[in-house]
């Protein structure tokens, strides 16, 4: 059965040969499926009626000699597919040379038949099946443009995406304090190692009054942009509530369950659909005191004084903020000694820890600030991977320790 793209009026065929038996054996048959004919008897001319009819079709006799300006039948089949790689070109032969056909076919020919056809049918499904193919290779061609085109400009959105992910990091970077710092009696230090560009952990600490400094680490659920964006949210909220503290704008001293209790509201009313852990503090060096308040935070800071470290003492802990509006923050006072310090950690750290369980883990972290009494460099190189090796999360880590007496005699 002929094949409709076969029966197509508007079909064009240039037809190359000079030999009339040639002409005999396909002419009748192409009228018959009602192409239209373009007919050259040289390769040369055949390439000028190629330009000048653009034919659907090219049927070339592989047996046609060289013409006068010397250009053999290879030269236009060569010459023809490098114009048109998808044209549908099916040669013709009566000696069966099998060196010829197979140049031909290394040219990217699309078929060849032998003559005299046997059936007029055998003409008819070779052209349906090299116009088919033709059209498959322009498909083809056309979506690899288009891919190659998508490609191009998805390279140009993630440069993009790239740029502003760094100058995400540098702003996220900016906003935490430069450390080490002095404040109130205390060192603080801090280094924070994002799994991506931007990290979902914080830390700041700064003065809320003459003799008070608020700290806190936080960790937001998930990577990346998206969580980076919390802790901006995070941040801005916190300073202000910190700064209405120092003007005196704000009723009471300032409480980390209090802070953490407006910034669960605050996030719940974004609804940004994240959550953060929180541990939260305000450091006293009139009152020896430390004031801090848990918002799931995992795993909880490490307290060293008087020449030993544990966990911090926690009788109350609380949901993470962003989960429940009507979940409770406390407040628990610990009394600070002369030699104090505290590393504080997100969750990210026990990733990277070599320990097979949770406990070994967080038994480990305790060793360590025993053994460095929270000196914060050599607790860094102690704890944190190779520069070299992929994170698996987000990982911050905060220290606090207690300026000696002498210093603070000095200041």
């Amino acid at each position: 059965m002929t094949s409709a793209a076969a029966t197509k009026k508007d079909l064009s065929t240039l037809i190359i040969g000079e030999d009339n038996t040639v002409l005999a054996s396909v002419l009748p048959a192409l009228e018959k499926l009602q192409h239209r004919l373009v007919l050259a008897s040289t390769p040369s001319q055949g390439l000028e009626h190629f330009h000048s009819a653009s034919p659907d079709l090219v049927i070339l006799d592989i047996d046609l000699a060289s013409d006068d300006a010397g250009l053999s039948k290879f030269d236009a089949i060569q010459e023809l597919l490098s114009q048109a790689p998808e044209l549908p070109l099916i040669v013709l032969t009566r000696t069966n040379n099998s060196d010829d056909l197979l140049r031909a076919l290394r040219l990217g020919v699309s078929d060849f038949l032998l003559l005299p056809l046997e059936n007029l049918e055998i003409l008819d499904h070779s052209i349906s099946t090299c116009l088919r193919r033709a059209r498959l290779l322009g498909e083809n061609n056309r979506i690899r443009r288009k891919l190659v085109k998508a490609n191009a400009e998805l390279q140009v959105q993630l440069e993009t995406f790239r740029e502003d992910q760094k100058a995400g990091r540098q702003v996220q970077k900016n906003m935490m304090p430069s450390p080490p710092k002095t404040l109130g009696g205390f060192i603080f230090d801090h280094k924070v190692a994002p799994s991506l560009y931007m990290s979902g952990d914080t830390v700041d600490y700064q003065s809320a009054s003459r003799h008070e400094t608020l700290f806190y680490i936080a960790d937001v659920s998930g990577h990346g942009s998206s969580s980076a964006f919390i802790t901006f949210l995070l941040r801005f909220r916190i300073e202000q509530i910190r700064i209405e503290h120092l003007r005196g704008r704000s009723e009471g001293e300032l409480s980390p369950a209090h802070i953490l209790s407006v910034m669960n509201h605050d996030l719940l009313k974004s609804d940004l659909g994240k959550h953060v852990t929180v541990f939260m503090g305000v450091l006293n060096d009139e009152t020896n005191t430390l004031v801090y308040s848990v918002a799931g935070h995992h795993p909880l800071p490490v307290l060293y004084q008087n020449g030993k470290a544990a966990t911090i003492p926690l009788a109350r802990s609380s949901l993470p903020i962003g989960l429940f509006g009507e979940a409770p923050y406390f407040n628990q006072s610990l009394a600070i000694a002369d030699d104090f310090a505290l590393a504080l950690f997100s969750d990210g750290i026990l990733e990277v820890l070599p320990q097979a369980d949770t406990a070994s883990k967080e038994q480990r972290l305790i060793e360590v600030m025993e053994q460095t009494k929270g000196k914060f460099e050599v607790m860094k190189e102690t704890l944190f991977p190779p520069k070299t090796q992929s994170l698996p999360d987000d990982i911050a880590v905060m220290s606090i320790t207690r300026l000696a007496a002498s210093d603070l005699a000095g200041r």
